[in-house]
């Protein structure tokens, strides 16, 4: 008695599963002096019946044995939940001989007991020997004790255990929120900084393209009107100043803000149309341009009345000059 209330203490001692098994077959040893003993457990995923832990002879050889449903002595116990005293192995069918084949050992008695879990068995409590006849009732009521103990302990220690696996997960997950929150943060930065580079590169771009705009408009000015309008005072022959007035005019045209902002703002009018516009600004009258661009004054009529229906002036009581001096 002295011996299984150690064993007891003992069983329930730890909540590592390992030593848990370990402890109950090391109380089975000081209890009964036999060859081996095993410890067996459902799998839920397969049905089978796996040794989890063995003691004694070769033990290595048991550890890990997988038994069908209802195969050999343990998965007997394990599926129908009654405890079995073999006191001779060759006069029953139900043992399972490849495992002590394996072993190259003879086992001629065991003694097998469920282990339950609120009234579900979890697997077999088993014990072997060499001597037939070796156990008795006596020894089965010890075993089935000690079965009970074993049982709610390796429960306990299977929570631990589920429990230390999911603390695990928990923190693993939180670990890679953590770096995936760090990324993205990190991203967000550099998405920042990539977008501040550009917009400096696009202001860079703007007053760069500012600068050569004004640059081209200055020594256009500077380089090629001077000479123009000398030319234009110069004695040409009618022909000669009517291209000296279109050069003028188209070069005007180039310079001119407002032929470069027009076409941004409005995608639709042809380059015609544009010069047309830029000429109404200037105040030129139908016959003026006509002359300009070697045109008809009804060509140039048809045009004026486009661009009207394209900027939305039609039935419109505003004039088409007043109207394109407030686009640019």
């Amino acid at each position: 008695m002295d011996l299984i209330s150690q064993s007891f203490l003992a069983i329930n001692s730890s909540l590592e599963l390992d030593r848990v098994l370990s402890t109950i077959l090391e109380a089975i040893k000081n209890l009964f002096g036999v060859v081996g003993s095993s410890i067996w457990l459902k799998d839920h995923h397969t049905g089978e019946v796996v040794c989890r832990q063995a003691a004694g002879f070769q033990r290595n050889v048991v550890k890990g044995w997988r038994l069908a449903p209802g195969e050999g002595i343990a998965g007997w116990v394990s599926s129908y939940g009654d405890s079995v005293i073999l006191p001779d192995t060759r006069k029953d069918m139900r043992h399972f001989r490849k495992v002590a084949d394996t072993m190259q050992v003879e086992l001629r008695s065991i003694i097998s007991v469920p282990m339950r879990v609120k009234g579900t068995v979890i697997g077999a409590l088993q014990v072997v020997d060499k001597q037939v006849g070796r156990f008795d009732q006596s020894h089965g009521k010890v075993l089935e004790a000690l079965a009970d103990a074993s049982a709610t302990a390796i429960e306990n220690a299977q929570l631990f255990e589920q429990a230390n696996r999911e603390i695990a997960e928990r923190k693993r997950a939180e670990k890679k929120l953590k770096k995936n929150e760090k990324e993205l943060k990190d991203k967000s930065v550099a998405l920042k900084e990539v977008n501040t580079a550009l917009n400096v590169l696009l202001k860079n771009r703007e007053e760069d393209q500012v600068h050569m705009e004004d640059t081209i408009v200055a020594n256009v000015k500077d380089l090629v009107m001077p000479f123009l309008e000398k030319l234009a005072r110069s004695q040409l022959d009618e022909k000669q100043t009517t291209y000296v007035e279109i050069i003028q005019a188209n070069i005007s045209n180039i310079v001119s803000p407002f032929l470069r902002q027009i076409p941004m703002k409005f995608f639709d009018l042809t380059p015609t149309e544009i010069q047309i516009a830029d000429l109404v600004r200037k105040d030129k009258t139908t016959k003026e341009i006509a002359q300009i661009l070697n045109a008809s004054a009804k060509t140039i009529e048809a045009h004026r009345n486009r661009l009207r229906k394209k900027l939305g002036l039609t039935n419109q009581r505003i004039q088409l000059r007043d109207y394109l001096m407030t686009l640019v």
